[in-house]
């Protein structure tokens, strides 16, 4: 299905090895998948003597640590410019986020000497769905990450597409899970989030995460005053972006077979599902606490919006960072966005299931998509 070629090794690398067993029973596994079931557990093996290592060199830094300001959160759908965004605010020398590297070795932080090595060699220069470049060193989401601390999240999904709801249930909606379960996935959480800080000599953690856009409820109980920014976009364009995304990624990391069909029947779904959660959730935040960016807007005119989330999200100086962004806006002004031309029955199939989403933000067909005559 996909057109990149990857080694055959699941991001679960970087789990703990009675993790990775846990998340193995959850899914029916295909014979064609077993070389990176098994390769990945071999990796894990390796890696095991360095997480005692790790466990001890951060047990006591992260039994004192103290947070020095709010988190900041991005949410949105996937391919809706929350990657972009992330990376702009990341450029503020006192941001702390996440590494590529953490995100797939959370357990492998003191030994990132050998295993970066290992991660550079293996991954490929640009994002298969965008081109986008990618870094060991670069920004990147929590939710692999958290994965590989414990094993309730809507990550599982790459494992195993057939399961998706279940796994939405269970890492979104807690569903089913024991109060000791509900317990280490918070412990969990917070300890990824100050090992991040940590790592990265950080000031404000800022976390991007497609799945925390339906998860507030949680990080509100752990960060009261926790700021965020919801990253929205026109729902055809993302639907075709995700859809692409979703044919280059999967491939490289499930264990079951799958086709087209289930990846539209996944996007279509989880988008209202997600959507509904946020909108249903967005009220618990205090006003003064929650942007709301529209991602054309971001577009045209990113260092208006970014002054804004400075001066009424963060309440900071805005000034005294105003260089790092305009270098960052300058290396990437050359980059293109993906084009489509597409199907009109495509087009009619997107309305037919996000029509509450593309009314209540008001798109039309966007510019990037062509529909074929």
């Amino acid at each position: 299905m996909s057109q990149f070629k990857f080694p055959p090794l699941s991001t679960l690398s970087g789990s703990t090895l009675g993790n990775y067993l846990k998340i193995l029973r959850k899914g029916k596994k295909s014979p064609a998948y077993s070389l990176r079931i098994v390769l990945t557990a071999l990796v894990i093996l390796i890696a095991t003597p360095f997480h005692l290592l790790d466990f001890i060199y951060y047990y006591r830094k992260l039994r004192h640590f103290k947070m020095e300001k709010p988190p900041l959160f991005i949410l949105g759908h996937w391919r809706s410019g929350t990657t972009l965004l992330h990376n702009m605010l990341c450029q503020d020398p006192s941001a702390g986020y996440l590494t590529t590297y953490h995100s797939l070795f959370p357990h492998n932080l003191t030994s990132k000497w050998l295993f970066k090595t290992f991660m550079k060699r293996n991954m490929p220069g640009k994002r298969p769905s965008d081109n986008l470049e990618l870094n060991v060193n670069y920004p990147q989401e929590d939710e692999f990450a958290f994965l590989n601390y414990q094993p309730y999240s809507y990550y599982n999904f790459f494992s195993f597409p057939t399961n998706y709801i279940s796994f939405y249930e269970e890492g979104i909606h807690h569903k089913n899970l024991t109060r000791k379960e509900k317990g280490k996935w918070f412990r969990s959480y917070k300890n990824l989030i100050n090992k991040a800080l940590i790592n990265t000599k950080g000031e404000r953690i800022i976390i991007k995460n497609p799945v925390n856009t339906a998860r507030i409820r949680y990080l509100l109980k752990l960060y009261p005053d926790a700021r965020f920014i919801y990253i929205y976009r026109n729902p055809v364009a993302v639907f075709l972006s995700t859809q692409l995304f979703l044919k280059n990624l999967l491939p490289t990391l499930v264990f079951q077979e799958i086709d087209n069909e289930l990846i539209n029947k996944v996007i279509f779904d989880v988008y209202i599902r997600l959507m509904d959660d946020y909108q249903e959730q967005k009220s618990l935040i205090p006003p003064q606490n929650l942007i709301e960016l529209k991602y054309e807007d971001f577009e045209k005119r990113p260092e208006e919006e970014i002054r804004r989330i400075y001066s009424s999200l963060l309440r900071e100086d805005f000034s005294s960072v105003e260089q790092y962004f305009s270098e960052f806006l300058r290396s990437i002004k050359h980059y293109k966005k993906n084009t489509y031309k597409v199907d009109l029955e495509i087009i009619k199939k997107i309305y037919k299931h996000w029509r509450k989403y593309i009314e209540l933000y008001k798109y039309d067909i966007p510019e990037e998509v062509i529909i074929k005559k």
